[in-house]
């Protein structure tokens, strides 16, 4: 694994060779994986994730008026664009999430970059294993922006406080509209939220409602955050996602009829005692969807109260609950990712474990003691390649630090 300062060379490297000089300044900023909190964010509940180890890395300089471009190290891919005319490109996803950022940070301002720029992109955030690489290069480009100094004068401190949570938060919320908006990806904050507001040795915390938000401790040092890519298809969970979030909103709707719409504006608003009430009069269906919902923003909650008190096994029992309620209750699993839970729960050091994002393929997250983390990756590698013929992918990873913009040189 490079780290950051590896990736930083790289990336400056890539820049001399690419466009003849030196960069003058860097944004870089770190993947994330969700620990508590799965599908329910666009039900108005609570998240839990931690920011890693992995980072996406932008370096650049300004150009000489309206034109922009960008070297993808990863892609060796290279595109050019005009400030003026920023349209979303039909092929490839990177250069959309870059112009992006640009036109939300625009339109946030009501006024243009102060000048073209050339940059290169480089980074080690895995793609496709649900560790939000493209909120990792929306922060890193936002914080590149803003060391250079192309976003006007007046943003500059709606966003740089490094201890301003209002400003990072600000920023998450632009960079979310950059996602939903301009590339066309119906995420939630906490993607963006995570890789802006993250710090070694803590999670952080996010009530998708209110927006209120905590950092919480992991120990010093922290546990591993171990990633195990099962190495099957997204797409597999095509249309799931949408038909997911139906079969709550049949829920909400109950609700709405018998205390009004006012009353009821996300399952946030209903409590578990209230579903088990009206169990028999539910869609039989959407109410075990809500019930993981409900649940689930219970163990945040307790979740929250076991890390402040430095109880790792708790909250470990918590992040193992919540797969087995997303495996019965909302049914996101699979059978490859239920054979990386399992043979993490009989692997060295384990603490706790889940499928990671919206579910059905991809990877899972899983919490380890630090001294045991090589030799669980190991036991996990060989228990599921024995299983399922496939050798996963593993990541281990730690607790990092949020975004951060500095000059090179």
């Amino acid at each position: 694994m490079s780290t950051s300062g590896e990736l930083e060379a790289r990336a400056t490297a890539a820049f001399a060779t690419q466009f003849g000089f030196q960069p003058t300044a860097l944004g870089i900023a770190p993947g994330r994986v969700e620990l508590l909190g799965n599908h329910t964010d666009y039900n108005g509940g609570l998240v839990m994730a931690v920011a890693i180890d992995r980072f996406t890395v932008v370096a650049g300089r300004l150009s000489t008026g309206r034109s922009c471009r960008a070297h993808a190290v990863n892609f060796l891919g290279n595109v050019s664009f005009d400030l003026d005319k920023l349209e979303r490109s039909e092929s490839g996803d990177w250069p959309n999430y870059v112009k992006g950022v640009i036109w939300a940070i625009e339109e946030a301002e009501d006024t243009p970059l102060t000048s073209g720029f050339d940059i290169t992109i480089a980074g080690n955030v895995p793609l496709g294993a649900g560790l939000s690489s493209s909120a990792s290069l929306e922060a890193a480009l936002a914080f590149f922006l803003l060391q250079a100094g192309l976003v006007p004068g007046r943003a500059i401190s709606h966003y740089r406080g490094d201890s301003a949570d209002s400003a990072r938060l600000k920023l998450a919320q632009v960079l979310r509209r950059s996602e939903n908006a301009f590339v066309g990806v119906a995420s939630g904050l906490l993607d963006q939220f995570s890789s802006l507001f993250g710090r070694a040795h803590h999670a952080v915390y996010l009530d998708c409602e209110t927006l209120e938000h905590a950092r919480l401790p992991l120990g010093g040092p922290g546990p591993a955050i171990i990633v195990c890519d099962s190495k099957t298809s997204r797409r597999l969970a095509d249309g799931m996602y949408n038909r997911r979030r139906a079969e709550c909103e049949t829920v909400v709707a109950y609700f709405q009829g018998q205390r009004g719409f006012d009353a009821v504006k996300s399952l946030r608003d209903v409590s578990l005692e209230e579903l088990t009430e009206h169990w028999d009069r539910l869609d039989p269906v959407g109410r075990k969807r809500a019930r993981h919902v409900l649940a689930e923003n219970e163990r945040v909650r307790k979740g929250a109260v076991a890390l402040r008190a430095g109880d790792l096994v708790e909250f470990g029992r918590l992040v193992s609950a919540s797969h087995a309620s997303s495996r019965h209750d909302f049914e996101n699993s699979s059978e490859a990712l239920d054979t990386l839970v399992e043979a993490a729960e009989a692997s060295p050091g384990f603490l706790g474990g889940k499928l990671s994002g919206a579910g059905w393929a991809g990877c899972t997250v899983n919490l380890v003691r630090v001294d045991q983390a090589t030799a669980f990756a190991e036991s996990v590698r060989t228990a599921t390649a024995r299983k399922l013929g496939i050798t996963p992918e593993i990541h281990i990873c730690h607790a990092a630090e949020g975004a951060l913009g500095r000059e090179i040189g």
